[in-house]
């Protein structure tokens, strides 16, 4: 029996085979490959999209929710682009209320694994395409990624010290909720934690 999030990344596969891929691939900024699939870099992998459905190209396995979240992507009709203006994914949860604080559970894994160990931290932003930003007034180092077109995040490292632990944040360009609804938003946060845990663990 399929898991829920199977469910969830087969029923939109038909979705996909009524998609018109011309379209999307002019409006969000993808590649149109001669057989009229859309070809994505994601999180440091090559993908194709197709009325078939989201596959790696290097044929590897993938965790189903990296397929749902670029279907749910290619499916969106956003328009737009990014303000370049960074917020935490509870600002984009269409509540009208801004919460105080980020739903620190879903980086909490980031912790266990770069805490103390911020050279570890900058590789595995660097081979996931990231860019550092700079150091940040509050002291946190700041690195860009574009985990797709249209969609960027900033990712904030803080070195622990005797008074606050270490502290991974990730922030969401403002117009990220144009081409993803929050559910699924969180779902691109969790295949970008697990991506950095893997990415620190293998180097690959």
């Amino acid at each position: 029996m399929s898991s829920g999030y199977e469910q969830i990344y087969e029923s939109l596969i038909p979705k996909l085979s009524k998609c018109d891929f011309l379209e999307v691939a002019e409006r969000l900024g993808l590649s149109l490959q001669p057989d009229g699939a859309l070809s994505v870099n994601f999180l440091g992998r090559e993908y194709e999209i197709s009325s078939r459905g989201v596959n790696p190209t290097d044929g590897k396995p993938v965790n189903v929710n990296n397929r749902s979240v670029l279907a749910y992507y290619t499916l969106s009709k956003g328009v737009g682009e990014p303000t370049f203006s960074y917020v935490p994914i509870s600002y984009l949860a269409g509540t009208g209320i801004i919460l105080s604080t980020n739903i620190k559970w879903m980086t909490d894994p980031l912790v266990k694994t770069f805490s103390g160990n911020y050279v570890t931290f900058s590789e595995t932003m660097c081979r996931l395409g990231g860019v550092f930003n700079g150091k940040l007034k509050s002291g946190g180092y700041s690195w860009l990624l574009k985990a797709l077109p249209k969609i960027l995040l900033q990712i904030v490292y803080y070195d622990g010290d005797d008074e606050f632990p270490c502290e991974v944040q990730i922030l969401f360009d403002k117009n990220a909720s144009r081409f993803m609804e929050f559910e699924c938003l969180a779902f691109l946060e969790g295949c970008l934690v697990r991506a950095m845990i893997m990415t620190a663990q293998t180097g690959d």
